[in-house]
């Protein structure tokens, strides 16, 4: 008895300091009320609060920035629309975890993952699901134990960063369309995107391939969920989320044969088949999954023809808009001055002091770094031209700065879209990289290697308030920021 009693001891002696970490984080007010990840809260709430018939989409934030949920309801007035939809780190399964208790007999269950190989799959963060759902503890009641253990190893670093903003009053207040304050009542993004704002029209960091979609465990626990939404006497679809046709390099023979293996292997209908989901390159915002506004009314359109078709209804007659022109960006030459500008003043501004440092190539509208050329490669400090030939330079290819071991610091100003894999390999000296943009998701980094062949502790300088750690491009390399402020 006294050994059982002196093991119970140890437990709670163990576990008594996270329990008042616990109480205490757990009862300091929300830090994260502002960014893209509050607004799963909100979602929940229309989820669990909607006692009509809904259809519930599920997935991650191509439907936010692909769904007109207005326009459904127009068409399909006997139910309600619940875009339950948000952002791809918190991870597929948890979406459809979270969602289940509150599916009810009549409604229409749409899961739509975006075609990555993160989507398809059975991912989840724990830090991202921690930091959305900060003071709601829904969390913990629908998820696997596994799940609710990832959660309690990175307590303690998701508890450390809420109490720093909330000692400092630093919380994080993203500016451009990655807020809370960018839904509308039914989770859809309501601020208006008019174009495509992507270099060349495509995020050339993330192609789209089905051949690396198939998953097993997921598709397995797929056909789970649809058996559960059975149970409960709702509808289940699976769909394919809109994907930029300059983004998808996986032949059209291989597409058909992966759309044919989900419509053999599911326990659920296909809603549209994959090639109706590839769309024109205009029709997207800054993602190849998020559509511009216009885009979202040509892709829920033929969601809502496909959608009626299956229940029986009579086919609209409804003509599909219009891909939106692009607007060329505005090419502002440097100014020509005798001396160069000096590191320390430098903030971003046209410049073309190093210009004559590299070579180039012209892709479709803008130039792009390919090398930099052999006598330069002694070089300390940079800071990368703007334009060449009345051309603005946004991209830094793969090994173009390859053979610059002296190379400390790097300076990337506003014309810059896009970072390739290991853009800075072989620059084993470098130890700051100076972003200017304020809008971290204007720039676009490698997925996986853009830190490659560099300096072990190399910093990546960005501006005070910019929205970097908020967004969504940067999240591998949030370790990695330093805040700067200047003039």
């Amino acid at each position: 008895m006294k050994k059982i009693l002196k093991f119970i001891l140890l437990i709670l002696l163990f576990i008594s300091p996270f329990i008042v970490v616990f109480f205490v984080v757990e009862k300091t007010e929300n830090q994260y009320k502002n960014t893209y990840l509050a607004e799963l809260n909100d979602k929940y709430e229309l989820l669990s609060n909607t006692n009509e018939k809904k259809i519930i989409f599920v997935g991650g934030s191509s439907l936010p920035f692909g769904l007109r949920s207005d326009l459904i309801e127009a068409e399909l007035p006997e139910y309600k629309v619940v875009d339950y939809g948000l952002y791809a780190t918190l991870g597929t399964k948890f979406m459809m975890d979270t969602s289940k208790v509150n599916i009810n007999e009549g409604d229409i269950v749409i899961l739509s993952p975006e075609l990555s190989s993160q989507t398809y799959s059975l991912y989840f963060n724990p830090t991202a699901v921690l930091e959305a759902c900060d003071g709601f503890t829904f969390k913990y009641r629908f998820l696997s134990a596994s799940n609710n253990l990832d959660l309690f190893y990175n307590y303690y670093k998701f508890a450390r960063n809420k109490m720093e903003y909330a000692q400092n009053n630093t919380a994080p207040n993203p500016i451009g369309i990655y807020r809370h304050d960018s839904f509308n009542q039914y989770g859809d993004i309501l601020i208006d995107r008019p174009n495509n704002i992507m270099n060349n029209g495509v995020d050339s960091t993330m192609d789209i391939n089905v051949e690396d979609l198939y998953n097993e465990d997921f598709f397995n626990y797929v056909n789970q969920y649809c058996d559960y939404v059975n149970r409960k006497k709702a509808k289940m679809y699976f769909n394919f989320s809109p994907c930029n046709d300059r983004a998808v390099i996986s032949s059209k023979e291989k597409r058909e044969e992966f759309n044919q293996k989900l419509f053999s292997e599911l326990n659920c209908e296909l809603l549209m088949n994959l090639e109706d989901c590839i769309m024109d390159y205009r029709y997207f915002y800054d993602t190849n999954f998020h559509l511009n506004s216009i885009g979202a009314i040509y892709y829920t359109t033929l969601l809502i023809e496909n959608l009626k078709s299956k229940l029986g209804y009579k086919n609209m007659d409804t003509e599909l808009p219009n891909p939106p022109s692009i607007d060329e960006p505005e090419v502002i030459e440097p100014d020509i001055n005798t001396e160069k500008v000096s590191f320390d003043d430098y903030n971003g501004e046209p410049n073309n002091d190093y210009v004559d440092y590299f070579n180039y190539r012209l892709i479709g509208s803008s130039y792009q770094i390919t090398s930099i050329k052999e006598e330069y490669k002694d070089i300390e400090k940079i800071i990368l031209p703007s334009t060449y030939q009345g051309k603005n330079i946004t991209v830094i290819n793969a090994d173009a700065l390859y053979g610059c071991i002296h190379l400390k610091e790097i300076y990337i100003g506003l014309t810059y879209k896009q970072l390739d894999d290991k853009c800075f390999n072989g620059c084993i000296n470098l130890e700051k990289i100076y972003l200017f943009a304020k809008d971290g998701n204007g720039i676009v980094p490698a997925s996986s290697d853009l830190l490659y062949g560099t300096y072990k502790n190399i910093k990546i300088y960005i501006p005070k308030d910019s929205n970097y750690t908020t967004g969504y491009t940067w999240t591998k390399y949030l370790n990695y920021f330093v805040y700067f402020e200047r003039g």
